[in-house]
């Protein structure tokens, strides 16, 4: 474990989280809160389909891209000291949010928003990690682990109530605004609260390794976001040709930078443990999975069935109230064997999953059938997000856990990412091919409906192959018999 300095006359373990706590609330917040909002943005900012795409993928690749150089910058330099200038780069980009006058600047503001994100949330899990043992730990991840949870699932409820609202007839310009008090309060307490630790041995940044990367992500997400508006223009098909070997050049920059004596953004020796491997892209999958079905059934519900934003954020309640019988559920399940209470929860969420593709079968019990979708998918998400970090921890050294975590967050935020852009453009391409060439076209119910199911097509694909990697993991740790 790498040595760590602990101011000692702070407040406490307990009282740091309470304020750790809120950044972690705002960043997976604003992961989602955005999609109840997007109508409006698009109907009063005059956004295209690819740009509403890229209002939400901005945040997403820099908070990912900077992840663990984040990390890093926290070790060097006091974790307290940079949970602070996060919040305040991420309030900054909040309140640029909210006076964005056009869609690109709105989207440069996201980018803002994101390295706020990435500067802050890695202080949250290192602080935890430094300043709770053994019960306390595991109860302050559990904590944590909650409120991640509730951030996500209430925060279309959160931001419905907020454009039904319309203080000053500003719309959707609330949800960023709405930030700014929880950040107030974030950078006066963090300031006498945080207890301040940072790493004895000097850590080393890697921005050639994050720009690598970077790159070679935003080669597949920008065509395939943009891609469909203009036609599909060459650049569109040669770029993603191009991400596999920016990919490369990305692995071997990494272990090059390794066999020197430095230390790359991403271990590529961890690459070499199949279980690690398998593991992450079966978190990838998922957390691809949550994002985008939260966009497209968003949309469907405010413009292809005229739902207020109201309506359509209170129809997440059942699954909030899921997702906490299913975090409750977790700990049970898992003392009778982890691996199978964690392929329980992805099956749950896949029967989900599969219940919204089939639900424009349902005739006359349409919204039920929704209904009974978002409440498994919350269920089954209850069970998975507390057990799915620790499943992938355990395929790695002590010695490697803090890198490995590192990675499946980047990987977590990537995966949303892309399975926004993913989704997105099915669900744009096939509204264009049967008529809505936008969202503001508002074309009948069941042409939404029909693009929905579509498009939600690729989230089933994603978690069925997310069981098959889970199931693999299972099989490969089973002893042989001789």
């Amino acid at each position: 474990m790498t040595p760590v300095s602990v101011e000692t006359e702070k407040a406490g373990a307990w009282s740091s989280l309470a304020v750790l706590l809120t950044g972690n609330f705002l960043t997976i917040l604003d992961l989602f809160i955005v999609n109840i909002a997007l109508p409006d943005i698009q109907r009063r900012l005059h956004a295209s389909n690819g740009e509403l795409q890229l209002i939400m993928v901005a945040y997403s690749l820099t908070y990912g891209a900077l992840l663990l150089n984040g990390a890093r910058l926290g070790d060097l330099y006091g974790r307290r000291k940079l949970f602070l200038v996060g919040m305040a780069i991420f309030a900054l980009g909040s309140l640029l949010c909210a006076l964005a006058p056009s869609p690109w600047s709105l989207i440069g503001a996201r980018a803002v928003q994101g390295i706020g994100a990435a500067l802050l949330m890695p202080q949250v899990y290192a602080s935890l990690r430094v300043l709770f043992e053994g019960e306390d730990r595991r109860r302050a991840f559990s904590v944590m682990g909650a409120v991640q949870g509730v951030a996500g699932a209430a925060s279309q409820v959160i931001g419905g109530y907020l454009l039904v609202l319309n203080i000053g007839d500003i719309g959707w310009r609330l949800v960023f605004l709405v930030n700014l008090p929880v950040a107030f309060y974030a950078l006066i307490a963090g300031k006498r609260m945080i207890v301040e630790t940072r790493a004895l041995a000097s850590p080393k940044l890697d921005p050639w390794g994050a720009l690598l990367g970077t790159s070679a992500l935003t080669l597949i997400l920008l065509p395939v976001m943009v891609g469909q508006e203009h036609h599909w223009p060459w650049w569109a098909i040669v770029a993603p040709l191009l991400s596999l070997p920016m990919f490369l050049c990305f692995a071997f920059y990494e272990a090059r930078l390794a066999q020197r004596g430095g230390v790359p953004i991403i271990d590529i020796s961890l690459f070499k443990k199949k279980n690690f491997v398998l593991g992450v892209l079966a978190g990838f999958l998922f957390f691809s999975a949550i994002g985008s079905f939260s966009l497209s059934l968003t949309i469907l519900l405010q413009v292809g069935l005229g739902q207020t934003a109201l309506d359509a954020g209170t129809f997440f309640v059942p699954s909030t109230i899921a997702f906490f019988i299913g975090s409750l559920l977790s700990e049970p399940l898992a003392k009778r064997g982890e691996h199978r209470a964690l392929f329980l929860g992805m099956v749950v969420f896949a029967v989900g999953l599969l219940t919204a593709v089939l639900s424009d079968l349902a005739v006359g019990h349409y919204i039920l059938t929704l209904s009974a979708s978002v409440i498994l998918q919350g269920l089954g998400q209850g069970i998975v997000i507390p057990l799915l970090l620790n499943m992938i921890l355990s395929t790695v050294s002590s010695e490697e856990a803090g890198m490995a975590s590192g990675a499946f967050s980047t990987m977590q935020i990537a995966g949303s990412a892309f399975g926004v852009s993913i989704v997105g453009a099915i669900l744009f391409g096939v509204l264009e091919h049967i008529g809505g060439t936008a969202v503001l076209a508002q074309p009948a119910a069941d042409a939404y409906g029909e693009a929905f199911s579509i498009a939600g097509i690729y989230n089933l694909i994603a978690i069925v192959l997310g069981l098959a990697l889970l199931a693999r993991i299972q099989l490969m740790r089973q002893p042989h018999k001789s």
